[in-house]
């Protein structure tokens, strides 16, 4: 009962692996997108499974989750688990003691990202209890739902790829902003020169 869904997460490991491999220069679809294709198909199926197939249930999600975990490793450059919260935790907490000691934004940002997944893990959760009671193992299409905005959201990366002026112009509108706000804080600074030498006359 136990062994069968450990053999599926190897397998979802094993095929998500098998994936990247195949369709790693394939240039319509990324190889991410594909792995999410079939969480999607999969997780589908499992909403219309009956409770006399949990296991049949648990075997699916079991092998979804591993190549979920598979192609998912990192964000932003930290290795993160996107299925699972004690690494993440223990990541976090890491993080956040760090920058108490080099005081570092940069490294209470990651932390501050490790604790963000948390959260939103536990709002899943507590969602996905509460729907339950509403209509029952349909709920895992929310899921669907989830990854199939995920999916669609990575051809804006792919996009970006194609098409490198985009990138160019997001950088060029970030550095306009920062001019502005430095011409913003200039301007400010010689207002409050010019208050305080108009105090000083009177």
């Amino acid at each position: 009962r136990y062994l069968v869904p450990v053999l599926a997460f190897a397998g979802g490991i094993y095929i998500s692996e098998v994936i990247r491999g195949i369709y790693r220069e394939y240039g319509k679809l990324h190889w991410r997108q594909i792995v999410v294709v079939l969480e999607i198909l999969l997780l589908f199926v499992v909403g219309f499974l009956p409770q006399s197939m949990n296991m049949a249930a648990n075997i699916l999600v079991s092998f979804v989750c591993a190549m979920q975990v598979e192609a998912f490793r990192k964000m932003k450059g930290s290795a993160y688990a996107s299925t699972m919260c004690i690494g993440n935790l223990r990541s976090g907490m890491e993080s956040l003691c760090a920058y108490g000691k080099t005081k570092d934004k940069k490294i209470l940002r990651k932390s501050g990202n490790y604790f963000g997944i948390i959260f939103l893990f536990a709002v899943g959760a507590a969602l996905g209890g509460h729907m339950i009671g509403y209509i029952g193992a349909r709920t895992i299409w929310i899921s669907c739902i989830i990854l199939l905005i995920s999916f669609l959201c990575m051809f804006i990366k792919e996009e970006k790829k194609e098409h490198p002026e985009i990138v160019q112009e997001e950088r060029e509108i970030r550095e306009n902003l920062q001019n502005i706000r430095k011409e913003a804080k200039d301007v400010e600074h010689i207002l409050e020169d010019d208050f305080r030498s108009q105090i000083e006359k009177k």
